[in-house]
């Protein structure tokens, strides 16, 4: 995936956890991400995987729930 692709796909916070995962704080970790670090670019793609995941996961949990009500 590109650095234009995974912007599109990024949320507020993504930076402050990127940094926080770098031991970065957010600015210096966006400005890694952008000038195309290898480790920033993998850590941001996992952590946008990760939510994706993490709400499909629980919109499933919710959709088996209101079934038997």
């Amino acid at each position: 995936m590109t650095i234009e692709q995974i912007k599109k796909k990024t949320q507020y916070g993504d930076y402050t956890l990127l940094g926080q995962v770098l031991g970065l704080n957010a600015p210096a970790a966006k400005m890694r991400f952008l000038r195309g670090d290898e480790k920033a670019k993998e850590t941001l793609l996992k952590i946008i995987e990760n939510r994706e995941e993490l709400i499909k996961e629980f919109k499933e949990i919710d959709e088996t729930t209101e079934d038997k009500f």
